[in-house]
């Protein structure tokens, strides 16, 4: 189990894109949020992907201790430019911050290079490298936005996402077709996982 300690003892990092394949965590700095943030961290390190997370990048840490909202986004900008896949992890109060609607629409606004892919996803298909963990919250009261990834509500649904993430990012530097990325995810049940929980998201209202 994570503690105190292990917050208070993790390094600052610098992260290379040219050799990592690294996801951006992105959650709010709520008590439960942070605790499952680095405990999915440790599934991903666990699985062999790097992991950008805002406590333990140095840009970061200047910024907040500037309190410097427009480094602030900079370094988020840099943080989702170098990662190849997301992470959110929305819990109770997430949407109250106006940080994670930013750092998820970024991802998902950076699917139109298609780094890893040949092409890009369908803007109407939820991308293959972004999901969002959902805990401690009734999933009907989450935005039905959060389909446009792979919505998951367990730890093990996690590791799921991110073996499959893994065995993508392996071939990034051969730009995967979309159909392996698919038959590599329906391997690990992923599009059971998605059908399941986005039946329950809540549902959108035109305005």
């Amino acid at each position: 189990m994570l503690g105190k300690n292990y917050f208070e003892t993790s390094q600052v990092r610098s992260f290379n894109p040219d050799i990592k394949s690294i996801v951006f965590i992105s959650y709010r700095r709520t008590v439960c949020d942070k605790f499952m943030a680095r405990k999915c961290s440790e599934i991903l390190k666990q699985i062999g992907l790097d992991y950008w997370l805002d406590e333990d990048d140095k840009c970061m840490q200047t910024a907040q201790a500037q309190n410097d909202d427009i480094k602030t986004a900079l370094c988020i900008e840099r943080g989702l430019d170098v990662s190849f896949a997301l992470l959110g992890i929305i819990g109770p109060g997430t949407f109250t911050s106006p940080w994670i609607p930013y750092e998820i629409g970024g991802a998902r606004g950076r699917q139109r290079y298609a780094k890893p892919f040949k092409e890009a996803p369908p803007l109407d298909q939820p991308h293959p490298l972004i999901a969002h963990l959902i805990h401690e919250v009734d999933i009907s009261k989450v935005p039905a936005f959060v389909s446009l990834g792979i919505p998951l509500t367990t730890p093990e649904e996690v590791e799921k996402w991110a073996h499959s993430v893994a065995n993508i990012l392996q071939k990034k530097h051969q730009r995967v077709p979309l159909y392996e990325a698919k038959r590599i995810q329906d391997d690990l049940g992923i599009q059971d996982i998605y059908e399941r929980n986005s039946r329950l998201l809540k549902p959108t209202h035109r305005y």
